[in-house]
Order: C-alpha cells, then structure tokens, then sequence
C-alpha cells in the first residue's frame, strides 16, 4: 500500500514538474483601447495609432475599422512593456489633416488591472510654427552647438515674426551659421517623423556660385553639452537667378534619429555652403520680402510646450485611470470580506 501512495506522488510530482514550466511562459495580456475624435468632438473612424515604446523603441499599430473610432492593441507584459516604461502614442486622422501626440508612462495599478483602458484622444489641427533668422544673438541660456565648426553666426531665431536691424549676413564654405530657438522645451515632447520648411532667402545666384549646393539642417541641441543631432535635412543645389530669391527647401526627417526632445533639449538651424570661392549672401532683415524663416511640420506639438487641451487630456486620463484602478481593488476587497 506504501508503495502505491509512493507511486502515485511520484507521478503527481512529476506532473507539476512539467507543468510548471508551462504556467511561467505564459505572459500576462495587456490591452491598450480607446476612441479617438476629430478636434470639434466628432469621431475619427479609422485613426492611424502608432504605439512606441520608448524605452525599448519597439512600436506597433494599432488595430482600427473603417466604420468606427475605436483602436484597440493587445501586448504582452513582461515582454513588450514593464511597470513605469513610457509610451508614446501618435495618433493621426485617415486624411492627415489633424494629428496628437501623447506619452504615458505605465503604472502597476495598469498591470495589475491587465491595460490601459479608454484611452481617448482627441486630435488637434496641424499647426505649424515658424521661426524667422535674426541678426540678434541668440539666447543667453541656450547651449553652444557643439560640432566642432567654426560659427559664423550663433544668433536667435524668433518664433512668429522677424526682429533685428539687420538685413544680411554672408557665408562661406569654411564656417556655418546657426540659429537657435528662443527657448528650449519645456516638457518631454516630439514632432512625429514628418518633413520641415525652410525658406532661405539668398542674393542673385551668378558665375561660380551656379550649380554649388546650400545645406539646412534642422537639429536638436542637447541639454547642457550642445551635442548636436541632425532630425531633417536638405542640400539644394543653386540655380542661377538674376536678383534677389526665395528658396523654398523641403527638409526631409532624418530616418536614422528621432525628432523628440527631452526637456532642456534646444531647437536650433545650421545653414552652410560648398562654394570655395564666393560667399553666399543671406537675408534675414525683419521685413517681407527680406527675411527667412523656418516652418515646423504640421504634427508640431506646440514646441516649447505642448497645447494646453494635451496636457489637459494626458492629467485627466491618468485621474481616470488611477480612480479606475482603486474601484476595481475595492471591489476585490468587498468580494473577500463577503
């Protein structure tokens, strides 16, 4: 009789044994929903919603219809996502006319509940900024671009309207020029992956300077050390023009960086010119028709802080969700006592 119970325990052991293997590679799902709308509070049926991962740099899509506003992705926790990993959600209507961009860093109470649920985002319509190159230094808190070239400018470039008395500078082909936002972000932010404006207003384009190439480069400075990262860049090759001409630059997003900053990171514009032997002479006096400017993607997040109805949104999803979180332990506890 000893021997069976002895038998019968060993078999059961060995069961668990096996068992257990399984039950640990089981990852616990976690759901991320939502309902997505238009700026005036009408849905947004089949929103594009990209889910990144900031920590990690994994990003998903979310799942849509065509017939609704609901998204919905399910991950896995343990090993996409882990308590208190940031993510960041860029949110764009079918058309591409409206768009947002949020961040949420994951909390255990959303672990233990297994998502973040009715995560609701309301878009925003594009808004561009512009920043207008100045002859004015730039500000006194902004950080030096550290990229080991000679400067010929390190000035300001104010956003919304032109300043200054002066109505050009000239440069060349050994230095850059540099222009710095007034200020540097405020908050944790980014601007999606999207293409940059410049419009660089030159002399006449002649002899030698014909066929050479201006570069604009649209960088974040790092907060502190001024290390510099390219986010989107263009190299136009001049054509040659009789008087004084706009050029309207496309700056193409830098795939291989992203366009977030941290806060204290710097917004700032490098300009240089491959002509050896003619300087290049560029406008920036404040006034139309003499002045050059810079245009932010239209998923501008409303650099140097995000639009006040974002952060609005992000506080009251978190009261939300934290106020979600207590329901469900209290019910859990009520259910115990009973």
């Amino acid at each position: 009789m000893n021997k069976k119970i002895v038998g019968t325990l060993l078999v059961v052991v060995m069961c668990m044994v096996s068992i257990v293997p399984v039950v640990i590679a089981q990852k616990t799902p976690f759901v991320i929903n939502g309902y997505v709308s238009y700026a005036n509070g009408t849905a947004c049926n089949e929103p594009v919603v990209n889910i990144t991962n900031t920590n990690t740099g994994e990003s998903w899509y979310a799942e849509n219809a065509s017939i609704s506003n609901y998204y919905q992705l399910v991950l896995a926790n343990g090993t996409h996502l882990n308590v208190s990993e940031t993510l960041k959600f860029e949110v764009t209507s079918p058309d591409g006319t409206q768009s947002k961009v949020v961040e949420h860093t994951v909390d255990k109470s959303e672990v233990d509940d297994g998502g973040i649920f009715d995560f609701n985002i309301s878009l925003g319509a594009m808004k561009a900024q512009t920043w207008y190159l100045t002859p004015e230094a730039k500000p006194g808190d902004a950080p030096t671009a550290n990229d080991g070239l000679e400067h010929v400018k390190d000035n300001l470039m104010h956003k919304g309207s032109g300043t200054g008395t002066g109505e050009y500078f000239n440069l060349s082909y050994t230095e850059v020029a540099w222009f710095y936002a007034d200020t540097g972000a405020e908050c944790e932010l980014g601007f999606g992956d999207n293409p940059w404006k410049a419009h660089i207003r030159t002399e006449a384009i002649e002899d030698d300077e014909i066929g050479r190439n201006l570069t604009v480069e649209i960088c974040r400075l790092e907060k502190g050390t001024g290390d510099v990262t390219v986010i989107a860049s263009h190299t136009e090759q001049l054509t040659a023009v009789g008087s004084k001409y706009l050029w309207n630059i496309t700056c193409e997003d830098n795939v291989s960086t992203s366009q977030d900053f941290s806060t204290g990171d710097w917004l700032a514009v490098r300009l240089s010119w491959d002509c050896p032997t003619d300087e290049l002479q560029i406008y920036y006096k404040a006034e139309a028709g003499s002045d050059s400017y810079i245009e932010s993607p239209s998923t501008d997040p409303g650099y140097p802080i995000p639009e006040l109805s974002t952060l609005i949104l992000f506080s009251s999803g978190l009261v939300i969700l934290a106020g979600y979180g207590y329901v469900v332990l209290k019910r859990g506890s009520e259910k115990e006592r009973r």
